[in-house]
């Protein structure tokens, strides 16, 4: 009996070891250094990605407790030719209209449950194929019977030489795939005022998800819509990205990438 008991104890010692070791490997310390150290960070992909312009971050948007890492690339057209030889003041209203993208590229890897790979994100659009501005997030709202939060986005793009459109948007990471939803667009034109040579973005008009015209009236209340029907409101998120520069950089620094993934993840909030 005291032999049985005293094993007892054993594996009870060692089941509490094994679960601090687990729970230790579980931080996002730790985790960062296995992003460090698998594949994706020491090998052929992240000098490919550190010698690419870009921006990187260090998220947890399911609130799983295994972190993403996600890079997002911008393109832009540059000034029109036939805005090349416009006046000091034009040209620089034609430079501000330049610097609005006219598409972007997200990509990233989730840790995995064991923690020993980086798994491939999936986006997925259940309409337009926008790609969503996450650098600027106007908000979250929770869906708490599903536990899901969905991330509230405006995404800006340039269309043709002066056009432009704000696409509406939520985001989601569900089961390893990031899930994108536009549900209202609104488009128009940027207007340069030669006197103080900036453009001025002047609205048109909008639509739903299925091509329905929307007044300014309807898009907000599409909003608001999306923020009540969750029961949560509107809560506030901040994304920490860092440019693929400063990653660059910190590469020559003893521990600079994990201290800049680390600087990445603070910078990341939300509520649940």
């Amino acid at each position: 009996m005291k032999m049985k008991k005293s094993l007892c104890l054993a594996l009870a010692f060692a089941a509490a070891c094994f679960g601090s070791m687990a729970e230790a490997a579980a931080t996002p310390e730790a985790q960062i250094d296995t992003i460090l150290d698998l594949p994706l960070t020491n090998g052929d992909d992240l000098e490919m990605r550190l010698r690419e312009p870009g921006d990187f971050a260090i998220t947890d948007l399911d609130g799983n407790g295994r972190l993403e890492l996600l890079f997002l690339q911008v393109t832009r057209d540059g000034v029109p030719e036939a805005a090349e030889s416009a006046g000091i003041k034009e040209r620089s209203a034609w430079e501000a209209i330049a610097s609005v993208p006219v598409d972007r590229t997200l990509y990233g890897y989730e840790v995995s449950e064991d923690g020993q790979q980086l798994v491939p994100i999936a986006i997925l659009y259940t309409d337009d194929e926008i790609t969503p501005n996450l650098q600027y997030l106007d908000g979250t709202y929770r869906d708490a019977a599903r536990g899901i939060t969905y991330y509230a986005v405006s995404t800006l793009l340039r269309i043709g030489d002066a056009g432009f459109r704000v696409a509406l948007q939520s985001v989601s990471l569900q089961n390893g795939s990031l899930q994108v939803q536009t549900f209202a667009s609104k488009y128009g034109n940027y207007a340069i005022y030669q006197e103080q040579g900036t453009p001025e973005a002047v609205f048109d008009h909008a639509v739903d998800r299925n091509g329905r015209a929307l007044t300014q009236s309807d898009v907000d209340a599409v909003l608001k819509a999306q923020y009540s029907a969750s029961g949560s409101g509107k809560l506030p998120a901040l994304i920490g990205w860092r440019s693929l520069q400063m990653l660059r950089e910190a590469k020559m620094r003893p521990d600079g990438m994990k201290n800049l993934m680390l600087a990445s993840w603070r910078g990341f909030s939300r509520q649940q």
